[in-house]
């Protein structure tokens, strides 16, 4: 018999546009999940790994009838992000998180 697949369905809105790009709110069953980012998917897939929930995810928004995007595995794409820099358009790389320690003054000597 085959397994019922979880599914988790998020909305995201444009909040900001600055010089560096578009930000989204992301939205969970009508509660704010994250306020401002640029990289809604992959950093809504972090967050809902640490709440706990895995499956399948449907990003939504406002504007079509069907989702914008659907991830298989949250798990998975928690684990990845998307990179974009001046030698290269936009591409998926593993996630590395931000490791505040490196740019405190001092912490190096």
């Amino acid at each position: 018999m085959p397994s019922a697949i979880s599914t988790t369905k998020i909305v995201i809105k444009p909040v900001h546009l600055d010089k560096r790009g578009q930000n989204y709110s992301v939205s969970l069953e009508a509660k704010t999940l994250i306020t401002k980012t640029r990289n809604p998917t992959a950093d809504a897939c972090r967050r809902l790994v640490a709440l706990g929930l895995s499956g399948r995810l449907e990003v939504w928004d406002d504007e079509r009838p069907f989702p914008r995007m659907v991830i298989p595995d949250i798990s998975r794409a928690a684990k990845l992000t998307v990179a974009e820099g001046a030698a290269h358009g936009p591409r998926i790389v593993p996630y590395q998180p931000f490791l505040s320690s490196t740019f405190v003054a001092g912490a190096a000597e």
